[in-house]
């Protein structure tokens, strides 16, 4: 009874660290004016802080006919692109800023690091004895058993990548445009991973097994 009670315990922890995810940082428009619906990266700027973004303002020639405006004008029929000349980033201090059409993008890929995997994770179970033939197994599994919150891209539009998933952060993109938002500098969620990804929380899964 003492060794059913207090013995016959068995813990199992897994600690699971991988490093960030590289993601391609996109313009979100079609910056090389090819027609294609491929998204297109942005503009690198060396001198930026951090890992911040920028949208652009477009800027047109003095030829735009009076009582129109380059950008925001109230006649949703006119097209200011025949007049836009360039663009003035709105962050000027951004490392990211998006390439508006016929812009050069200069970023590479692979640029911008997602959160990494920081996970710990337990199974605990107990051995009773029966007979020397009958056994009893409970236990638990717990992921993420300290619940620590752990905003990672998914291998599933809305799901998490979990700790031992890989997948294609464009790919996954492509399926869900709130991921694809988290790559468009200007966007309110650029770069912001709790707004687009699960925590990965702690999941509990309960075990019973019986040996004869």
């Amino acid at each position: 009874m003492v060794k059913n009670i207090l013995g016959n315990w068995g813990f199992s922890p897994v600690y699971t660290y991988e490093s960030p995810q590289w993601a391609t940082v996109q313009s979100g428009l079609d910056s090389n004016l090819n027609g294609d619906s491929a998204g297109d990266r942005v503009i690198l700027n060396s001198a930026g802080v951090g890992t911040t973004g920028s949208d652009v303002t477009s800027l047109c020639n003095s030829s735009i006919p009076s009582g129109h405006l380059c950008n925001g004008d109230p006649d949703p029929n006119f097209d200011p692109s025949p007049y836009i000349v360039g663009y003035l980033a709105n962050n000027p201090a951004a490392r990211y800023i998006v390439a508006g059409a016929g812009a050069l993008a200069t970023s590479s890929r692979n640029t911008l690091a997602t959160r990494p995997t920081n996970d710990l994770s337990l199974s605990a179970y107990k051995n009773i004895s029966i007979t020397e033939r009958f056994k009893v197994r409970f236990g638990a599994q717990f992921a993420n058993v300290f619940n620590h919150p752990q905003y990672i891209p998914g291998s599933n539009p809305g799901q998490g990548l979990g700790v031992n998933d890989v997948t294609s952060f464009l790919t996954t993109a492509n399926n869900n445009p709130a991921y694809l938002n988290y790559l468009v500098p200007g966007n309110p969620i650029f770069n912001n991973p709790k707004a687009v990804f699960p925590s990965n929380a702690r999941s509990i899964a309960l075990v019973a097994k019986f040996t004869f």
